[in-house]
């Protein structure tokens, strides 16, 4: 850590958590765009745009962040929480006892297999799926069947004023785009 990931949009549910975790000031600190709601242009009526503090008027905004410092921050709180980690490690499977993952075997740059075991496994790998591979198998919806393209650019458009920091979302033929500031 810091590397490099796609993902930079949180939702305002995350306010909660970051509290609890005593991490909201020094997400403020790190200077992430605040987002206070979404902007879409769909259909035929124009831009239309929607607020998050109508269901959360205590956390009217959320953050788009840069994933490698966002990322960072939490392993690093994780580490102040006295949570043992392990960089560098690639999970090979996991450990099943009684039908349940008990825990995972994983690989060290330099050092060999290694077996490390939870109360609660949680495989937080995304569309990699280190551990769900091994213990399910897939099944796509044909209507979900997608492929997302992306791209970073400079000296675009933005929205501006309230809007700044929205996501903005666009229908396109066959699909659709989204620029998250």
């Amino acid at each position: 850590f810091p590397r490099y990931q796609i993902g930079e949009s949180l939702i305002t549910g995350c306010i909660d958590v970051l509290e609890e975790l005593g991490l909201r000031d020094r997400v403020e600190a790190l200077g992430f765009v605040r987002k206070y709601g979404g902007s879409l242009v769909w259909g035929k009526d124009g831009r239309w745009n929607f607020s998050f503090d109508h269901g959360q008027p205590e956390y009217p905004h959320a953050y788009n962040v840069r994933r490698a410092d966002f990322d960072a921050l939490l392993l690093t709180r994780a580490r102040e929480l006295g949570a043992e980690v392990v960089e560098e490690a690639v999970v090979k499977e996991p450990v099943i006892e009684d039908g349940r993952v008990t825990g995972v075997r994983y690989a060290v740059r330099g050092g060999g297999e290694q077996e490390v075991r939870a109360s609660f496994v949680l495989d937080a790998s995304g569309q990699g799926r280190a551990l769900g591979r091994h213990v399910s198998e897939v099944q796509w919806h044909d209507d979900l069947r997608n492929v997302a393209v992306w791209t970073y650019y400079q000296n675009g458009e933005s929205l501006t004023g309230d809007e700044a920091g929205n996501i903005f979302i666009e229908h396109v033929p066959g699909g659709w785009s989204w620029r998250i500031p």
